[in-house]
């Protein structure tokens, strides 16, 4: 596993910088990141939030890895927000994976500066939103009353899919997935972290939990 890949990979979207080898808990990691607009990150490989940000329905990263992961959450909710609103002008943000409103296709979408090789932007997808519950609670809740207030995306049984920010066009379909993450981070939400706090009581992932905060991604 690397944190970024040698500069001489010329497919990637961006260029690491810091990328040097390291000693973690008598670990040899090689360490890096990306910069977009003064905002550090380690990238996911296609720039969606599912990537980067579905761990935190079960660990409470911004608290157990404050230098590392949690940081890193924070950065991807951030530039997936910014990437959205300053560069493609999309009124409302959220790039991940998700039903295609064409029909009942699938696509891989992201926000390419966040990945490694980088998805294509498109659909917006609500369920990108309730993930950054974890890390940036206000632009998200902001983010959901903005989809349902703009677009015909809520449905009866909650958000569909995704939707075309500009042409407002609504993948209608509940994907299981997806559904189940807006449910866990609502209800991490709103009931004080209650998955993350069931997930970190098991004996087994108590004695790895110190683990996670070990490193600093951006030193």
């Amino acid at each position: 596993m690397v944190r970024t890949f040698p500069r001489a990979c010329r497919w990637q979207v961006g260029r690491p910088v810091g990328r040097r080898p390291k000693d973690v808990r008598g670990h040899s990691v090689v360490g890096g990141w990306y910069e977009w607009r003064g905002v550090r990150f380690v990238p996911s490989w296609g720039g969606s939030a599912f990537e980067a940000l579905m761990p935190t329905l079960v660990l409470d990263e911004p608290r157990l890895a404050p230098a590392s992961l949690g940081l890193n959450d924070l950065a991807h909710a951030t530039v997936q927000r910014r990437y959205a609103v300053e560069m493609l002008r999309y009124p409302v943000w959220g790039l991940s994976p998700s039903a295609t409103p064409a029909g009942a296709g699938y696509g891989e979408y992201g926000v390419r500066v966040l990945g490694s090789l980088g998805y294509p932007a498109g659909v917006v997808t609500p369920h990108a939103s309730a993930l950054a519950l974890a890390v940036t609670p206000a632009e998200a809740i902001a983010n959901l009353r903005q989809l349902a207030d703009r677009y015909d995306v809520y449905g009866d049984f909650g958000f569909y899919d995704a939707v075309d920010p500009v042409r407002g066009d609504v993948a209608r379909a509940y994907l299981a997935l997806d559904q189940s993450m807006i449910l866990i981070a609502a209800a991490n939400y709103l009931k004080d972290g209650i998955v993350q706090r069931r997930f970190a009581a098991d004996p087994i992932i108590v004695k790895v939990v110190p683990l996670l905060a070990a490193e600093n991604f951006f030193d």
